[in-house]
């Protein structure tokens, strides 16, 4: 009987997952299908980010959409990753506070690895892999695993 009882938390769980999944596409600027969010995430001016098709959102992500975000197809973003599309502009950081926006673009079959940031201005182009923690500040040609501070390529695909 406990087992059972324990089965309908874990649905429900994940049926609240399908709820907010539901009310993000409403937000965002466009949404492919099989879009999926698993387990909280913080997204910022959702009106300003374009998913493809067959996302998956893991826990603890981050998106900044200021500076506009699109995510191709078949993409997850894993635990604790962050994708910031606006920084402070260095030029005038001793004067003012000011940001630049620049657009993010993830390409199609991307894995962002867990806890890795993707700064603004950056595109990833299609089949790559983005190890765990890395810091993407430049572009990623396609068919390739990057890792580190800042992210290199440790080799072709």
């Amino acid at each position: 009987m406990l087992s059972f009882i324990f089965n309908k938390i874990h649905f429900l769980h994940y049926r609240y997952f399908d709820i907010k999944s539901f009310y993000y596409k409403k937000l965002l600027l466009s949404c492919g299908y099989s879009f999926k969010l698993w387990g909280n995430c913080y997204i910022k001016n959702p009106n300003k980010i374009i998913i493809g098709n067959n996302v998956s959102i893991n826990d603890n992500c981050y998106l900044n959409g200021l500076g506009e975000i699109q995510i191709g197809n078949n993409v997850s973003l894993s635990a604790n990753s962050m994708l910031i599309s606006t920084g402070l502009n260095i030029d005038t950081f001793k004067i003012k506070k000011e940001h630049i926006n620049k657009k993010i673009t993830i390409g199609n079959n991307v894995q962002v690895g867990a806890g890795a940031i993707i700064l603004s201005g950056v595109t990833v182009n299609d089949n790559v892999i983005i190890g765990a923690g890395s810091v993407v500040i430049k572009d990623i040609e396609s068919n390739c695993i990057v890792v580190g501070n800042p992210a290199r390529v440790l080799r072709k695909i």
